[in-house]
């Protein structure tokens, strides 16, 4: 069997800093936040002070409203947060529990009372019914539904792209051998599934050789969030004619949180085949994912971790049948055949006057010893007939581990930066049914494929200034943002080897004015 290494690639930059104009549009990995800043009369109120605080980790975000008491704050880590403004001669104004998703934008408006600065006013953020600052078509699975809901495809958070409206119901493709990390695939408003576009923490992740293959496929207990756009996408969300998929992976917060997992499943627990035959066992059908996720604060405020351990084992038995010489025709008895067996050391050398073999059986001494040798690594018949006549079995393997590690870290109040790692190992596949001498395996490719799969990133957001007055559109001031990631397959099988990598760079210019 042929068989080619997954090749993947993760590579992205941006970086932002200059002297543009920078519009209400979200990050593919970060979200944005807009609002207005109203007085009692509903005009707006000119260089009015913005912060946005991380509930979880205590990150804030500053700027300055423009003169018609507009803002905008972009490169906003998802999250929750608290949105606090203050202006000379108002009381002191809060919205708290404003969520923040990647690739979208939230509106914190805010009304403002006359009053002291000391005084202070607060409520309570709502949910968004209606988006009014993109026009994209998206949808949001949050981590809560990954790990809550039940999910089929070895716990796989793709399969919950069936809820996302024009998506046709995700599917496996290729064997395990080769892709033990089983992407799902899926047709998005009737788009070839090639165009689709995974990225993890805003980073592309495709197989290269397998572009309908998400190169890392993250374990459920790492992902915070899912953001699935199928139409009108910003000019960053590029590399994607159907769905650009984001993923955002988990964080450490100033507390500390884990969770230690387990889910198992076995023949047992399983519905008798209604077309097994009676007395014959159910066959082997065990699962197990076990794992630790763990996360937290190294420095309150500052320097946060978070880390999982993601393991599964699979043994899935599976039956079959095959054809296999039968007993009497290895031993050269070809007696009940209609076809005469000549002596190929008679006759003329056209062919004529050749002489039968009595009885249509080969002596044992003419029995060549090359192909009794060759033919002695097929196992005998143990079924009637000539085709279909030997009944056989096998238990495939399927062994997976992941390890995932994220670290934050806020530098100060204008620079965020942060890495993730991530490596997931697998031998999967089964003996051929022959043995030694190859052929099919039940339930599996023959062959044993060693994969592994190392997926790193890192990434920083540098505000230049806060922000400043002005009387166009909103700004944060001029920011840099960077992002690099790249991942790498190494793949086994037997004793062919084939490994491959490509690296994608992208970068984009914004700021202020």
């Amino acid at each position: 069997m042929t068989l080619r290494c997954n090749v993947v690639f993760l590579c992205a930059a941006f970086l932002a800093a200059g002297a543009f104009s920078q519009t209400a549009n979200a990050q593919v990995l970060y979200g944005s936040v807009v609002g207005i800043a109203e007085d009692p009369s509903g005009g707006g109120v000119p260089g009015a002070t913005v912060t946005i605080t991380n509930r979880a980790t205590g990150q804030t975000h500053e700027a300055k409203t423009d003169g018609e008491g507009r803002y905008l704050i972009g490169n906003v880590l998802p999250g929750l947060y608290d949105v606090k403004i203050t202006a000379n001669g108002f009381r002191t104004q809060t919205k708290t529990d404003l969520i923040v998703e990647a690739n979208t934008v939230s509106r914190g408006d805010l009304k403002l009372e006359v009053g002291s600065l000391t005084e202070q006013v607060t409520v309570q953020a709502e949910a968004t019914l209606l988006q009014t600052d993109k026009s994209d078509t998206h949808s949001t699975i949050t981590g809560n539904q990954i790990v809550n809901l039940a999910l089929p495809a070895y716990r796989n958070y793709q399969s919950l792209m069936n809820l996302v409206p024009g998506a046709t119901p995700s599917t496996f493709q290729n064997s395990a051998t080769d892709t033990p990390n089983r992407a799902l695939s899926t047709h998005v408003n009737g788009t070839n599934r090639n165009s689709n576009n995974t990225r993890i923490d805003g980073a592309s992740s495709v197989n290269l050789w397998l572009p309908h293959h998400a190169g890392y496929v993250q374990p459920a207990e790492t992902v915070d969030m899912v953001n699935v756009t199928t139409s009108a996408a910003d000019a960053e969300q590029g590399m994607a004619g159907g769905a650009s998929v984001t993923v955002v992976t988990r964080s450490g917060t100033n507390q500390f949180h884990g969770s230690a997992f387990e889910f198992h499943d076995d023949q047992h627990l399983k519905a008798r085949n209604f077309f097994q035959a009676p007395g014959v066992d159910k066959p082997i059908s065990i699962y197990n994912n076990y794992g630790l996720t763990l996360g937290g604060p190294v420095v309150k405020n500052k320097l946060f971790f978070f880390g999982s351990w993601d393991v599964t084992r699979q043994r899935q038995g599976a039956v079959s049948r095959y054809s296999v010489p039968a007993n009497d025709l290895r031993g050269g008895d070809f007696s009940r055949v209609s076809t005469l067996i000549y002596d190929p050391n008679t006759g003329n050398p056209d062919g004529t006057g050749r002489t039968p073999f009595a009885g249509n059986r080969i002596p044992a001494n003419r029995l060549s010893p090359i192909s009794q040798k060759i033919i002695a690594f097929y196992p005998q018949a143990n079924l009637a007939g000539d085709v279909n006549n030997y009944f056989g079995s096998g238990v495939p393997r399927f062994d997976r581990d992941y390890v995932d590690v994220k670290m934050n870290y806020n530098r100060n109040e204008r620079h965020a930066l942060w890495g993730k790692y991530g490596h997931m190992s697998a031998l999967v596949g089964s003996k051929g049914i022959y043995g030694v001498a190859g052929g099919p395996a039940p339930g599996a490719d023959p062959g044993l494929g060693d994969t592994h799969i190392n997926n790193g990133s890192i990434g920083h957001t540098y505000t230049f200034s806060p922000g400043r007055e002005r009387t166009s559109a909103p700004t944060t001031g001029s920011n840099s943002e960077f992002r690099d990631s790249m991942a790498r397959i190494f793949a086994k099988v037997g004793s062919r080897t084939l490994v491959s990598t490509d690296i994608t760079i992208l970068a984009s210019l914004g700021g202020c004015r």
